[in-house]
């Protein structure tokens, strides 16, 4: 399976056209996230290490309606997960650009056909730019559509500062006053949850311990920092800066990650309240993130 790297003095990051995969991603001599040796495993990725996640990032019941128009789309007992059969981490992304500059940076996109398998309306061109610039690595989405249609895109790295068998040395902070609240199926309710006095409020760095999440934090949009994680023993700090109104953080019990991913809320074209995920024909998507690395010296 072909892979691309990207490399400048702080960071080196491995790229898998196939699923738009980040592999590996380097910083003061760690790989910062999960991934498989063998690129061949990646074939097979229940958990959706590294990848691209589109048409709809999170979980959407099985039908939305749209200008008196319901689409149904292909799911699994009423709920698709990550864009489902037809989920763009399952495709192989065409490399478009490729530079290795002070910024190196490489382009990939993919034409999605509206009403395949997945019941999605729309002819969706969308594209992934991965840059190195100093020391963050910066993950911006483009696309456009033929048919409006909902769209929801993210990146599932699973994020380890330490390279330790567990995240008992991380702490983590999340600038969010509110969870979204979801029922028995992790399909979001429409209310939203205050974090003050309970194990969902990181507002101040703190360690995230045995505590398992697969939760939508709602960001604050007056901070200039999002999120943060970082790892006691190797002094690693990852800060996150995102245009998108939540952060999914998600950390199994399987894995010894954890994945922050910045996106739009799930199931928002089935609730009103939400902001809007919706693309009409003639706009342009644009999505930005950015992953920012340094290291900070303990305080005393």
């Amino acid at each position: 399976m072909k892979e691309i790297t990207l490399s400048n003095r702080f960071l080196k990051i491995v790229v898998l056209p196939y699923g738009g995969i980040i592999k590996e991603l380097w910083y003061d001599g760690i790989n910062v996230v999960l991934g498989n040796d063998d690129s061949e495993k990646y074939l097979k990725n229940p958990w959706y290490l590294g990848a691209c996640i589109g048409r709809y990032a999170g979980r959407l019941s099985s039908s939305y309606t749209i200008n008196s128009e319901v689409y149904s789309i292909d799911h699994e007992d009423g709920i698709q997960l990550h864009g489902g059969a037809s989920g763009w981490d399952k495709v192989t992304w065409k490399v478009v650009d490729i530079f290795h500059g002070n910024s190196p940076q490489i382009i990939l996109e993919h034409k999605c056909p509206g009403q395949n398998r997945s019941g999605h309306p729309g002819n969706i061109k969308t594209s992934i730019k991965y840059c190195l610039h100093e020391s963050s690595l910066l993950i911006e989405y483009k696309a456009s559509t033929s048919k409006t249609c909902p769209l929801n895109i993210t990146n599932h790295s699973y994020f380890n500062l330490s390279g330790a068998p567990n995240l008992e040395d991380h702490e983590l902070l999340i600038n969010s006053t509110k969870t979204l609240d979801l029922d028995d199926n992790l399909l979001p309710t429409g209310k939203f949850v205050e974090v003050s006095g309970t194990d969902f409020d990181f507002n101040k760095m703190k360690a995230l311990g045995y505590s398992r999440y697969d939760d939508c934090f709602v960001l604050n949009n007056n901070n200039d920092i999002n999120a943060s994680l970082r790892a006691l023993t190797t002094k690693i700090q990852m800060d996150v800066v995102t245009d998108q109104p939540g952060v999914v953080v998600f950390n199994p019990k399987e894995l010894n990650g954890i994945s922050l991913e910045t996106q739009k809320f799930s199931n928002a074209p089935n609730i009103s309240h939400f902001p809007s995920t919706i693309l009409h024909p003639g706009e342009k998507y644009i999505q930005k993130t950015k992953y920012s690395f340094s290291n900070f010296k303990s305080s005393i």
